[in-house]
């Protein structure tokens, strides 16, 4: 019904986000105690049974890169989504030194191609920068725990194509940081701007309230969320 809500503002020009604009924390408070106690249901045959669909946040625009947080809440979704994350801290544990993105060429049957992913590396959590050539031949031994792969049956929707955007919008200082990764966008920034993030982390009341929307859609329970997404 909330997602509806946002549809129809959307659809009749109102270019209003209630689940992320600062005039509805009071609605967004309320939903999340109630989302903190849904639970999904089951069938007897194990198919996850919830009314969600990940379709209906891309058509009310709470997954692109419509505004920071909405680019925010997207990474979220595909962290949840790939990287199996059901818990906000899981969701702390990721910081720019082990959530990269990488490319490795690939054999197939139309000859060599080239493949990018956003791979996890959670033992290289506390890794320090000076320890950065060390921890490239670490992850170059070994595979990563979890992986996205690009989506190119639909680059608008490609998990790769999201995080080298959510990079652009950081600064530079903050891109080897081993103990950030989810950043309060700034408050002055507009679409145009360069940068769309501060140095500041989000706090872990908004990352909680992020997940718990995001772990009612269908997609996250999924075969293919667990084992990652191929084109």
């Amino acid at each position: 019904m909330c997602l509806g809500i946002q549809q129809y503002l959307l659809e009749n020009h109102r270019m209003v986000n209630i689940f992320t604009d600062q005039y509805y924390t009071s609605f967004v408070q309320e939903l999340n105690k109630i989302l903190n106690k849904w639970q999904p249901e089951v069938s007897p045959d194990g198919v996850i049974l919830t009314d969600v669909e990940e379709e209906h946040l891309w058509d009310c625009k709470q997954l692109g890169v419509y505004s920071p947080f909405v680019l925010l809440n997207t990474l979220m979704y595909f962290n949840t989504k790939y990287f199996g994350m059901r818990t906000v801290e899981q969701h702390m544990e990721l910081s720019f030194t082990n959530v990269l993105r990488q490319s490795r060429t690939t054999t197939t049957t139309r000859g060599p191609v080239k493949v990018h992913t956003v791979c996890y590396y959670p033992s290289l959590r506390h890794r320090k920068t000076k320890d950065s050539a060390l921890g490239k031949r670490k992850r170059e031994e070994s595979a990563p725990a979890k992986e996205q792969h690009e989506n190119r049956m639909n680059p608008l929707r490609c998990p790769v194509k999201f995080f080298e955007f959510y990079l652009s919008k950081c600064s530079g200082t903050v891109r080897n940081r081993s103990d950030l990764f989810y950043l309060q966008p700034e408050r002055s920034c507009v679409a145009e701007s360069p940068l769309w993030y501060s140095s500041v982390p989000v706090d872990r009341a908004t990352l909680e309230s992020m997940l718990n929307r995001i772990l009612a859609v269908k997609e996250i329970y999924s075969d293919q969320a667990a084992e990652g997404y191929t084109d």
